[in-house]
């Protein structure tokens, strides 16, 4: 897997790869890929806000649905659940990478938290952010290059304690390392977006 380019959310604020993702095939979670490649924020809630595609993976893993730590949920409550996590992540993140282009006081900084807690990275940083609130589960995952400047690269909605023990949870760890990588190589010449930093 490899990036292929880099997409503007928010311009000079918010962006987002695109991986060589086979188009037509189906993913580790069992959902088929969009037949029209899309950037990983896109790709993300557009799933997250398919009631069809939510149901499948839902019941792909039902027994972590299942854990007593979610309450009993039922699939149809955790597909609501979702849908409505996926609208206030999306709103807020808009809401702050356009902010943060002129406060200070908000900014995407605010709403992104190291990947791993306590750990925090000099440059790249692998960073996630999710809805304020307890038991949330969606995820963005993103490498931060400045205080309002990130780059998307995979999400997930998270059933377990940690990302590795499932593979579609071990695969957005591998897709933050690779864009990790992309975004260090001084070499890089699709890299046009550093023109902004």
């Amino acid at each position: 897997m490899k990036i292929v380019d880099t997409f503007a959310v928010v311009e000079e604020s918010l962006y987002s790869v695109l991986f060589d993702i086979e188009v037509g095939t189906v993913d580790d979670d069992g959902v088929a890929i969009p037949k029209i490649k899309l950037h990983e924020f896109r790709r993300l809630f557009d799933f997250w806000n398919d009631q069809d595609r939510l149901r499948t993976f839902f019941e792909e893993h039902e027994g972590d649905l299942n854990e007593v730590y979610w309450d009993g949920i039922t699939i149809d409550e955790a597909i609501e659940k979702t849908r409505k996590e996926a609208k206030e992540l999306e709103r807020t993140l808009k809401e702050y990478a356009t902010a943060g282009k002129t406060k200070r006081l908000k900014n995407l900084s605010m709403l992104f938290k190291p990947l791993k807690d306590g750990k925090i990275e000099k440059e790249f940083e692998k960073d996630k952010v999710k809805v304020d609130g307890k038991k949330t589960w969606i995820r963005l995952y993103a490498i931060r290059i400045d205080p309002n400047f990130f780059m998307v690269c995979g999400g997930a909605i998270k059933l377990r304690k940690t990302l590795n023990d499932r593979a579609y949870l071990l695969k957005e760890l591998e897709k933050l390392e690779i864009t990790r990588s992309y975004l260090m190589d001084e070499d890089n010449d699709a890299l046009e977006l550093f023109e902004l930093y």
